[in-house]
């Protein structure tokens, strides 16, 4: 086999591995989509099934104990957890690190409550890679990708988006409302 023949194989096997990358990228769920529908194992060995937070408001933190924004961003995020979880929201904080061990001694010192778990290839898959810390993504109580952010977000401004979606009932709340309506108009 010649030397150009080889290369135009190598060629064409990397631009289809490219391919197969950046097609894996785009099939993030773009706003107002559906999310993708996953379990989380988190550290403290529960299992979060996918089942388990719908009809909650989900934030998704994906954030590092190396980044100094994700750092200044958690104590924020769990203020905002403790003052909301009564009201539907659910938090679940994805480290990248490396090592559990250090995600794990970092949550105990501090003292946080809401959920925390490991990177997942599995998410990643599902909605892109990350290139910030933090990134957050924000799901309805139907499901649906409402937002996605990447970088710091000062707490005022993730309230005053969160609001309204807690502010909207869950879907099975929905349907009870609509069929005591419906029942009244018979």
């Amino acid at each position: 086999m010649s030397v150009v023949r080889r290369w135009g194989r190598i060629a064409v096997l990397a631009a289809g591995l490219l391919a197969l990358a950046l097609g894996s990228a785009l099939a993030a769920p773009q706003l107002g989509d559906p999310a993708p529908e996953l379990d989380i194992r988190l550290l403290n060995g529960k299992l979060v099934k996918a089942s388990d937070v719908r009809g909650k408001v989900v934030l998704t933190m994906i954030w590092a104990t190396w980044s100094p924004a994700a750092r200044m961003q958690l104590p924020d995020i769990q203020n905002l957890y403790a003052a909301r979880r009564g009201r539907g929201l659910e938090v679940l904080a994805l480290s990248i690190d490396e090592r559990e061990s250090e995600v794990r001694e970092f949550w105990r010192k501090r003292g946080y409550t809401m959920a925390v778990g490991m990177r997942s290839d599995a998410f990643f898959d599902r909605f892109g890679r990350v290139s910030t810390t933090p990134t957050y993504y924000v799901v309805d109580r139907a499901g649906v990708l409402r937002h996605r952010i990447s970088g710091t977000i000062a707490p005022e401004k993730l309230a005053a988006l969160l609001e309204p979606l807690l502010a909207e009932p869950a879907p099975s709340e929905r349907f009870a409302h609509h069929g005591a309506s419906r029942q009244g108009t018979r």
